[in-house]
């Protein structure tokens, strides 16, 4: 895997001025999306056409999907391609994540762009603490999205595997008290199957029993409509599992920003500190008050 160094975005900020840090504000997705902006601008790029395909990132690399989908293949010995993940925008890849077996490879399902990131003794435009408590969350919440995948193949009837994947996609972009939303699904749907480990035409009776009795709408070839995803979530049963992990949330929230030092403040004064929560322990990597680059902000 090439990558050459170009910027995405230009900027006039010089090698020593560092990004604000993210720790003491209240943010948005638009603030996430900024974020993740500027330390790709400061990593070497890659762009991919559509299904082209390639190998792992080297070992000590860290790279994350700035816009597209990607999916990760395996070619077993039989030689039948089974698809592991679909990668989306923001998603981060190392050789540590990923099997290293052979036959492993990415593949853009549409035109893609990857960015290779320096860590933050090399690039000290961000805050290491930021930049830390980014791509932990995001392994953090990719490692939650396989283990539902094992479960959605390994435990469910066709029906609820492909309302599951079709509800996960859906949480992500459904706004807030909504009921209906639209979703791209720009992997094909021989991806899809496989995916989901069922036959294509499976699949396909399976959409538009879906659309006979008014769940989902089809709007164009890759995007689909869900027209009422409180009856969407009554078919899967890993809907209250799929909410907690990825319907919409704060960055605050999603990002454990500023979590760590909420939690300590409201503890009891008797609590056993001796085992802390997974989800403080992996998202309060630092406390704000703590971060030295906690006041910065670009000069």
């Amino acid at each position: 895997m090439m990558f050459r160094h170009k910027p995405y975005i230009e900027d006039d900020l010089s090698p020593t001025q560092t990004y604000p840090s993210t720790v003491n504000a209240s943010h948005d997705e638009s603030e996430l999306a900024r974020f993740v902006e500027y330390i790709c601008a400061h990593g070497d790029c890659l762009h991919l056409r559509s299904q082209q395909r390639v190998p792992l990132p080297q070992p000590g690399k860290v790279v994350v999907l700035r816009e597209g989908t990607l999916a990760i293949d395996a070619m077993p010995a039989k030689g039948k391609l089974q698809v592991l993940d679909f990668l989306l925008p923001h998603d981060v890849l190392s050789a540590a994540t990923v099997l290293p077996a052979p036959g492993v490879s990415l593949r853009a399902i549409t035109p893609a762009s990857l960015v290779s990131l320096d860590p933050p003794p090399v690039n000290r435009t961000v805050p290491p603490h930021d930049y830390w408590t980014f791509l932990v969350m995001r392994c953090h919440t990719q490692l939650a999205r396989a283990n539902i995948h094992q479960l959605l193949t390994g435990r469910l009837e066709t029906e609820q595997r492909v309302a599951s994947f079709i509800l996960a996609l859906a949480l992500r972009k459904l706004g807030k008290e909504s009921r209906c939303v639209s979703v791209e699904l720009p992997m094909s749907r021989t991806d899809i199957a496989n995916y989901l480990v069922i036959n294509c035409d499976t699949l396909s009776r399976t959409m538009m029993r879906f659309c006979d009795s008014g769940l989902i709408e089809r709007e164009s070839r890759h995007a689909i409509r869900v027209v009422d995803i409180d009856a969407l979530k009554k078919k899967s049963p890993l809907a209250s599992l799929l909410s907690a992990m990825f319907e919409k949330r704060t960055d605050r929230q999603e990002y454990g920003f500023g979590s760590h030092a909420e939690a300590r403040t409201s503890a009891p004064a008797d609590e056993d500190h001796s085992v802390a929560p997974l989800v403080l322990t992996v998202a309060g990597l630092r406390s704000p008050a703590s971060n030295p680059h906690s006041s910065r902000g670009a000069s």
